[in-house]
Order: C-alpha cells, then sequence, then structure tokens
C-alpha cells in the first residue's frame, strides 16, 4: 500500500514527449505599464485642460511631455501626482517633463512577468489535458521557462497554444478601414492617444486582403474582464467564439458601447483586428469574436482566452521532441 502511494510519474524517458525551454520578453511587461500611465495622463491633462504639445514613450521604462507651459508647473504636478506613485519625475526643462519608472517597480514588474507567464502556460497545458507535466522557472535571470510535455504528439497545436499572447483588446474605431496606413496618418504619425491596428477585410471582392483601423488606444475592454470563453457559430453558422464578461467589465462595456452607438468597435486579438462591428445598442455581458476562423481555431483560441493572456511574449531557446528511451515493457 505504501508503494502504491508513491507510484512513479510517467516522464519524458518513459513515455516521450515534448521538451521546451522559453524566455519571456520581460521588457513587455514594462513596456505595457509605461504605456498606460503615460495615456492616463495624457487623458488627465486633457480632461483638465492643461497644456502640451506631445507624449511619447522613447523606451521601455521612461515617458516625456512636451510643450507645458511655465504657467501650468503646479497644475501639471498636481495631475502628475497618481503616476508619480509609479515613476520618479524629472525637474521641469523648457516645458519638458521626463518621467522614469522606478527602479524597484521594474523589478518587480519583470518578476511578476515571469511568475504570470509560467502560471498561465500551467492552465493552458491542464486544459490541453496533458498528464503530468512539468513547467518550472530556471535560468540565471529567472526569466525562462522550461516546458516538458509526456506523451504528447502534436507538437506544432501545443507550441501555438503556449506561445499565442492571448490579448483581447475591444477598442471604439475613430476612423477606417482603409487599404493603406498611411491613409491614417496625420503628418506622418498616427494621432495622440490612438493606434492603426491591421485587420482582415471581411466581404467584398477583396476578402482577406490587410485593411487598417485608427482606434484608441485605450482598451474599452480587455482579456482580463473575461469571465469565460467558448465555441460557437455566427449569425452565418460559422465557426465563432463567444465570451461572457465579469460584472465590473460588463458595467464598463455598457457605458462605452452605450457612449457610441452607431459606431464601429475592434474586436483586436494580439495586435490584430478579428472584427469591427456596429455597435448598434448598448451591450454589458455578452460578446462574440468572429472571422475567417476553422473549428479546431475556435477551440484553441476559446482556450487561450480562457487561461488569460500572457503579460509578455515568449521566443523559444530550445525545442526537442523525445522518444521513450525505456521501452514500454518496463513501464
Amino acid at each position: 500500500m505504501l508503494f502504491r502511494s508513491k507510484q512513479l510519474k510517467l516522464g519524458l524517458d518513459l513515455k516521450g514527449g515534448v521538451h521546451l525551454v522559453m524566455r519571456v520578453q520581460t521588457d513587455d511587461a514594462l513596456k505595457l505599464e509605461t504605456d498606460q500611465e503615460s495615456e492616463r495622463l495624457r487623458e488627465d491633462l486633457t480632461k483638465k485642460n492643461i497644456p502640451f504639445t506631445s507624449v511619447t514613450t522613447p523606451d521601455v521604462a521612461h515617458f516625456k511631455v512636451e510643450g507645458v507651459p511655465p504657467g501650468q508647473d503646479a497644475a501639471f504636478r498636481d495631475a502628475a501626482q497618481e503616476v508619480q506613485a509609479n515613476f520618479d519625475r524629472s525637474p521641469a526643462s523648457q516645458g519638458t517633463y521626463t518621467f522614469t519608472m522606478k527602479p524597484n517597480v521594474q523589478l518587480q514588474l519583470r518578476e511578476e512577468a515571469v511568475v504570470q507567464a509560467r502560471e498561465t502556460i500551467e492552465r493552458r497545458v491542464n486544459e490541453l489535458g496533458v498528464t503530468e507535466p512539468s513547467i518550472s522557472q530556471q535560468g540565471n535571470s529567472g526569466n525562462q521557462i522550461l516546458v516538458q510535455l509526456p506523451g504528447v504528439s502534436d507538437v506544432n497545436r501545443a507550441k501555438e497554444i503556449i506561445q499565442s499572447t492571448g490579448l483581447l483588446e475591444l477598442k471604439i474605431v475613430e476612423k477606417g478601414p482603409e487599404s493603406t496606413r498611411e491613409a491614417l496618418l496625420v503628418n506622418g504619425a498616427a494621432p495622440q492617444g490612438m493606434d492603426i491596428v491591421p485587420g482582415a477585410s471581411g466581404s467584398g471582392a477583396d476578402a482577406g486582403s490587410t485593411v487598417y483601423y485608427l482606434v484608441r488606444k485605450v482598451a474599452a475592454v480587455t482579456g482580463s474582464d473575461l469571465r469565460n470563453a467558448r465555441p460557437s457559430v455566427d449569425e452565418n453558422n460559422l465557426p465563432a467564439v463567444s465570451f461572457t464578461l465579469s460584472n465590473d467589465g460588463g458595467r464598463k462595456f455598457g457605458t462605452v458601447t452605450g457612449e457610441n452607438i452607431g459606431r464601429q468597435l475592434a474586436i483586436v486579438l494580439d495586435g490584430r483586428v478579428q472584427s469591427a462591428p456596429r455597435i448598434d445598442g448598448r451591450i454589458t455581458t455578452e460578446g462574440r469574436i468572429f472571422g475567417s476562423f476553422t473549428q479546431e481555431e475556435v477551440q484553441n483560441l476559446a482556450l487561450i482566452l480562457r487561461s488569460g493572456a500572457l503579460p509578455a511574449r515568449l521566443t523559444y531557446l530550445e525545442e526537442r521532441t523525445i522518444g521513450p528511451k525505456i521501452g514500454r515493457a518496463h513501464v
């Protein structure tokens, strides 16, 4: 009985399978924080009528606000107070302020990104139904993740599901679709507070070709607001993914859609517009992602969305498919 309670785990040596080593690109987590904080300050300055000419992010840990008039210093410092919890503000220099992410915040974000990536991979692997997987952090910097999947034969599917960022964003469309990115530029750049995002044309002779949308940089709702995601079909009975939002996500979505009836809502997955339906009424907790999906793709997408988005990209350092070294007769 004692022996039964400590049964031998059938690892790669016994069952064969997949051995992967990945690096978490932790700069992505810093960039996301810098982009969000700079955009939050830009919106706050606009609401409070504090003049400025631009907000830019020269690298993942810095952003600059330029063109603030000298007489607005006190009002600017007051508006920037919340941002300064995570960023140090330099003194004004000819109307320019530089914000630098605090070293302890950088370290914390990097560590959290690796832990969150490992936990997200664990959830995805568990949904794949892999028996006794091994997932652990390694490397001198602690930013590598070792994944061993005993008995897995569909290597490509496992890699796609593990590596897919799975970042879902719902954003209001300001302009588009246009056939070229340049058609949405203003003075050679995207307007302040906006992003230009590619997508696929969904109808007509150009169906499947790349088009571009000008969308608000700040998402109305993101994948972190999801409660569930499941395979379904669209109005043409084609494969789609239906999702349900949390109560808080539903409130945010209801407010944004209620204020933008008649406009388009871009459903953006990993930086690409999957669809951009017209908002015909206030929407709260239910939504649907549709496009040119196969049945297998919607199964994979629903799994990825349920498990949560990766906080940063993964790059493969090592990949091996291992055959069982100890014959089945020994198992």
